[in-house]
């Protein structure tokens, strides 16, 4: 039996029941599957977060928790629906926080860079196909252009200091590359581009 089958046979058989996936079962899915998964589950069933992006969220409460409470409030059990399965496949950037109301947001898109960014870029993506390091500057703002990230990602996956990693989002803006918009209401509009 395939994960989706045992996942679609788990849906079915308990209505209403929250879905607990492991890292391998999301790994294992196709694009294909979580596509069919979102479209006929992902607005109304829920799942606990996977182990690795459960991980993250300790950390998160631990490094920013002002963050993490904006997200859960005192919910421990931090569940999701499964519009957000594609999130939390390897190499993914996991749950896009980008929807804080209390906190300032720092989530990224593609579309959040401008011109005078864009120009900048190719000396950035010419320094990491030479395999040279990047500058915490460099690396967010390719990591914007490769997916989505919200700054709390970013930091967690290259081990950077949340302030740090805000610090560098700032400069950016300052720099006119990137279109920063902490603002609930005006991030919210590039959580899905």
């Amino acid at each position: 039996m395939t994960t989706l089958e045992r996942i679609e046979n788990h849906l079915l058989a308990e209505p209403g029941s929250i879905l607990t996936l492991t890292d391998e079962d999301i790994d294992s899915l196709l694009p294909e599957d979580i596509e069919h998964l979102q479209n006929v589950y992902g607005g109304v069933d829920l799942m606990r977060l996977p182990p690795r992006e459960k991980a993250f969220f300790d950390w998160l409460k631990a490094e920013d928790p002002e963050v993490w409470h904006d997200l859960w409030e005192e919910d421990e059990d931090m569940l999701v629906t499964l519009a957000f399965l594609g999130d939390f496949k390897r190499n993914m950037n996991g749950f896009p926080i980008c929807d804080l109301e209390k906190a300032d947001n720092y989530f990224f898109t593609k579309h959040h860079v401008k011109p005078e960014g864009i120009a900048a870029l190719s000396g950035i993506l010419t320094k990491a196909e030479r395999g040279e390091e990047l500058s915490i500057v460099e690396a967010l703002m390719f990591e914007i252009v490769s997916q989505p990230v919200d700054i709390w990602h970013f930091c967690y996956k290259f081990g950077i200091p949340v302030e740090k990693g805000k610090h560098a989002a700032r400069q950016l803006a300052e720099h006119n590359w990137l279109v920063h918009l902490p603002e609930h209401d005006d991030s919210i509009r590039y959580v899905r581009d």
